[in-house]
């Protein structure tokens, strides 16, 4: 199997990952508010990854990756795993669910200008298309979902662009830099979580979930956000950033699969045809990189 293949499987269960946190938030927060839940997401991962690298006898090498980029790690952090979740929870309160959704998956294509101009990484014509072919169907997706309305540019709509903007500034950081991967999670969630702690002045935090919930946020801590991150990171390093982009146009699909099977929503015949949208341009994708 070549590297190119593994890095694809990578993004993909990754992205599979990825897909549960929509359901997993969307329960959770029957239970707490949307900050408890972002902040024991963050304990879980941090403390997974700390005691994954102390079983491996891992642990020396977080101190000598932040020592080799003692500002990389804090800002990064901050960025993906910090400043990313307070602008996403902002943008569901401000906007209609559906508008922050349709906001948020413009970052696959703000990934590839990104990657342009900062690192002057090229992306061939059928990457681009690609991307676009697979940003159309997303659009379906969420235009047939429900009343989008008209997306008139308000303070909801610049907060939810900045949230994509700062996953994508993440993702492209994290994939031109060369770092322990195990470390470099650990360290960034830490950071991330750092700076959402910072907050606790502002937000109410609730410290005694029931076990039902601390169970639930186990889960969401430990695979969608540590385990995940961890595939994810390694796919952007094998694979070419517009494929990684396309792969990330899968989430809202198996987001949309996962909320049908588990919380018995509708999916409609529109909404199907999008899904199928995306896919094709995955597979397209995957076949021109081959090619």
């Amino acid at each position: 199997m070549t590297e190119s293949s593994k890095g694809t499987i990578y993004a993909l269960l990754a992205v599979a990952m990825f897909a549960t946190l929509g359901t997993g938030f969307k329960m959770a927060v029957n239970y707490l508010d949307s900050y408890s839940v972002v902040v024991w997401m963050g304990i879980f991962a941090t403390l997974a990854l700390f005691l994954y690298l102390a079983a491996e006898g891992q642990l020396r090498t977080v101190a000598a990756e932040l020592r080799q980029r003692p500002l990389f790690f804090p800002l990064a952090g901050m960025i993906g795993l910090g400043v990313q979740q307070i602008l996403c929870l902002r943008t569901y309160e401000l906007i209609p669910a559906s508008q922050a959704v349709i906001l948020h998956y413009t970052y696959p294509l703000m990934m590839l200008l990104l990657a342009r101009l900062i690192f002057r990484e090229k992306s061939g014509w059928s990457a681009v298309v690609c991307v676009l072919l697979g940003f159309s169907g997303v659009c379906l997706l969420v235009l047939s979902g429900g009343s989008l309305g008209d997306v008139s540019f308000s303070a909801g709509v610049a907060v939810g662009l900045g949230t994509a903007f700062s996953f994508a500034l993440f993702c492209v950081l994290i994939k031109h830099a060369s770092f322990s991967i195990t470390a470099g999670m650990f360290l960034f969630n830490l950071f991330g979580l750092l700076f959402l702690l910072c907050l606790l002045p502002f937000y109410r935090m609730q410290w005694m979930p029931a076990a039902g919930v601390m169970a639930l946020l186990a889960y969401l801590g430990v695979f969608p956000t540590a385990l995940a991150f961890i595939l994810w990171n390694r796919a952007l390093r094998m694979i070419p950033t517009g494929r990684s982009s396309n792969c990330a146009l899968l989430v809202p699909i198996l987001s949309l699969i996962c909320i049908a099977l588990i919380l018995k929503e509708h999916v409609s015949i529109m909404q199907a045809i999008g899904m199928a949208i995306v896919l094709g341009s995955v597979f397209l994708n995957v076949r021109l990189a081959k090619s």
